[in-house]
């Protein structure tokens, strides 16, 4: 009876193992298929749009995203932003997960996102950026900043 019940949680055990070695083989795998491309654009792109300057953030962005947010919403937003200061440095871009869905907003295509330690002049901050696949390039769907320099 003991040795049925140890081969029935041997057997759950190795499910598990499976399972989670094919679900971190898989994010490999589609991490690799855009690390060569993506993280060069955001290597870019951050830097950029740590400028804080509207125009250029608008130049990154998809038009679903500029269509959702007036010129003046857009200019405050980055407004907060700029308090965070010059961007001093980007840690090691961490894959999040990569979707051919339709996102919110009805943008529909291949959106691959990623987050990033960054260091600013005010602080320490975590961006998430998701990635629209555009050709052969991207443009930007999200940029998102946490950081607890944003409140004082």
């Amino acid at each position: 009876m003991f040795k049925k019940i140890l081969k029935g949680l041997g057997a759950i055990l190795l499910v598990f193992v499976v399972f989670f070695t094919v679900i971190g083989g898989w994010t490999v795998y589609k991490s690799s298929e855009y690390e060569k491309t993506a993280i060069p654009y955001m290597d870019v792109a951050i830097r950029d749009i740590s400028s804080w300057q509207v125009e250029t953030m608008k130049g990154y962005l998809v038009k679903t995203t500029l269509d959702g947010v007036s010129d003046e919403d857009l200019q405050k937003i980055v407004k907060g932003l700029s308090n965070m200061g010059n961007l001093i440095e980007l840690g090691e871009y961490q894959f999040k997960s990569v979707s051919k869905k339709a996102m919110a907003g009805g943008e529909s295509g291949t959106f691959v996102s990623y987050t990033v330690p960054a260091k600013y002049e005010k602080g320490d901050a975590t961006l998430t950026i998701t990635l629209k696949v555009v050709e052969d390039s991207f443009l930007v769907y999200s940029f998102n900043l946490n950081s607890l320099a944003l409140l004082d």
